[in-house]
This record gives C-alpha cells, structure tokens and sequence, in this order.
C-alpha cells in the first residue's frame, strides 16, 4: 500500500469513525449525544451547567480535535479495556475538582467537563457495541427490549460472552457498520424490535446511563467529601460555573 493510499484510508475510517457513533451535530446526523444528556438530566441540573456537560460531550466529535480521533473515547478501540480504563479516569478527574466545586466557580466547571466527556463514552457504549444484540438473544428481552438491564460494567467484557465493539484498527469497516446503532436510518439503528428500533432501545439505554453516572457522582461526592458534599452537589447542580480554560481534551 502506497502512502497515500493509507493516508486517505485512514481518512476514510476517521470520518466513519465520527459518523458511526451517536451523532453530536446536525450535520453528522443531529444532535443525539445532547439530546440524550438533556432528557437525562434537564431539570435536574440548571441550564448554564447542563449546558457546560453538553459542550464538553459534544466536543468529543468535534472534526479535527484530540476527542474525535482518539478512539478509546468512543469504543472505537481493539480493546475494551482502554475505554473503560478513559471512564475512569474522566470520572477521578472530575471527582478531584468537585473538592473545592462548592467555593470556586472555576474548579466547578471543570468537574462539568470531565463529567460531560466521561458521558460521552458511556453513552457511545450502547451504539458501538453489540450489547445491545446480545441482550435480544434473551427471550424475557426480546417482546420487552426496553427492560434491558444497563451494562454491569465491572465485568465488561468478560462477563459478555461474544461482546464486540466497533474496531477500526483490526475490523472489516462493512462488519463494523452491521452493529453501530447510531442513528435510525443506520444499518443496525433500523432493525425492528418488539414496535421499537435497536437506534430507539440503544438511545433509551443511554438515557438511563447518563441518569446513573450522575447519580453514582453523587455518591462518590458523599463519601469522599463528608460535611460539604451536600453543598458541592448543589453547586454543581445550580451555581454559575467558570471555565477560564477551553475544554479540556487531553
């Protein structure tokens, strides 16, 4: 293979790769990752901070920044362990700032920013892996696919039999398109289930995760952080946050 040749094949894979995961921009197939962050946690949190979590997830696609091209941070990786392995360490970053999130404006926003990007990945799980399809292989799933349980994450994959996630580097690019979920028109994204799409069931899964991480960083808050955590979880919900800082993206 000529260098320009894998020049432009590696272009290829790196558009697909931007385009086969829950889309961040209109252009790419609409806004899914804040519509689903917003659904999970509109309401809960105020709009200025949702908006920081949003920013720092959709930034993960943004064509040409450190985000897109990483693939661990979309399952795009040969192994899972470097994605979960990114997960954990978002949610330690964020969990660092949220010390001093209750008194410095500054110190909140980045927690929100960690915490939007570790959303990112999470939400990306459900379209780029064949959970999902593993799942439907249940009988008590298959006529109720919306009570699929939400990924134990501890023992992915080994627990999962058979897991599979979108693999640029050692798949073919056609098999990988057969199982990402990221739109309704998607290969996968249209198979129906049960009245309902793999696209709708692998969104709905999202929605409940994002609901989860949040509440799980509540935890982590009030364990870690005593006396104060009620006030840190309160800033964060509804105090300004201040990012002098672009997002952070390393």
């Amino acid at each position: 293979m000529t260098i320009r040749a894998a020049l432009l094949l590696s272009l290829t894979f790196s558009l697909q790769l931007s385009v086969w995961a829950f889309s961040s921009f209109e252009g790419s197939g609409g806004n899914v990752h804040e519509q689903i962050t917003s659904e999970a946690l509109k309401g809960l949190i105020s709009p200025a901070n949702l908006k920081v979590i949003i920013d720092a997830n959709q930034a993960q696609d943004k064509p040409g920044s450190e985000g897109v091209a990483e693939l661990r941070r979309h399952f795009g990786d040969e192994r899972f362990t470097s994605s979960l392995g990114y997960i954990d360490r978002e949610k330690k970053r964020a969990l660092n700032y949220a010390l001093e999130a209750d008194s410095d404006p500054e110190q909140r926003g980045r927690t929100l920013v960690h915490f939007g990007e570790l959303l990112h990945s999470v939400q990306d799980f459900y379209s780029r892996t064949n959970y999902v399809e593993l799942m439907l292989k249940i009988p008590a799933y298959q006529n109720d696919p919306y009570s699929i349980p939400l990924v134990d994450w501890q023992k992915v994959p080994d627990s999962y039999p058979g897991l599979l996630n979108f693999n640029v580097k050692a798949g073919n690019v056609n098999d990988s398109a057969a199982l990402v979920k990221d739109s309704a028109s998607s290969e996968a994204g249209k198979k129906a289930v049960a009245g309902s799409t793999q696209f709708k069931i692998a969104r709905d899964l999202a929605v409940r995760e994002t609901q989860r991480q949040w509440n799980l960083f509540e935890t982590m808050i009030r364990n870690r952080s005593g006396e104060r955590a009620a006030a840190i979880i309160a800033a964060l919900k509804q105090a300004s946050p201040e990012l002098k800082v672009s997002q952070e993206q390393d």
